[in-house]
């Protein structure tokens, strides 16, 4: 009878599940779990670059771009061109979906069990 008293809170989704509403078209791309967790690597990355405003925001993509390009040296200018397309992507579907949920993720692992895929997220919300 008391726990009627108390009106219960709406269940936020999980930062897993935000995630894969935002990606999981994109992290299907990939042909197995060492693809997906690359794959899985950039959407985080987007998704936190998509927490930051203004210029913040546009010096985070320039250097994710240019740490991209650092990490891929044999990769074409239009390898490139598509990460950057991809990451701009992911951005705009964050903020479409989830404008208001202003939560970093620090760590994504994907791991496949009894043949699915399952993804694990730690973050922390900021100020």
């Amino acid at each position: 009878m008391l726990k009627r008293l108390f009106k219960r809170k709406p269940k936020q989704k999980k930062v897993s599940e935000m995630l894969l509403d935002v990606a999981g078209a994109f992290l299907a791309m990939g042909e197995d779990i060492t693809e997906k967790q690359e794959l899985l690597n950039a959407a985080v990355s987007a998704w936190n670059i998509a927490c930051l405003k203004g210029v913040k925001r546009q010096q985070a993509i320039e250097k994710f771009m240019k740490e991209y390009k650092k990490l891929n040296p044999t990769f074409t200018k239009n390898d490139y061109k598509d990460e950057e397309e991809n990451s701009k992507l992911l951005i705009r579907q964050k903020d479409e979906l989830y404008p208001d949920v202003n939560i970093q993720i620090v760590n994504a692992i994907i791991h496949e069990i009894d043949g699915q895929n399952h993804i694990t997220v730690a973050s922390a919300k900021m100020e």
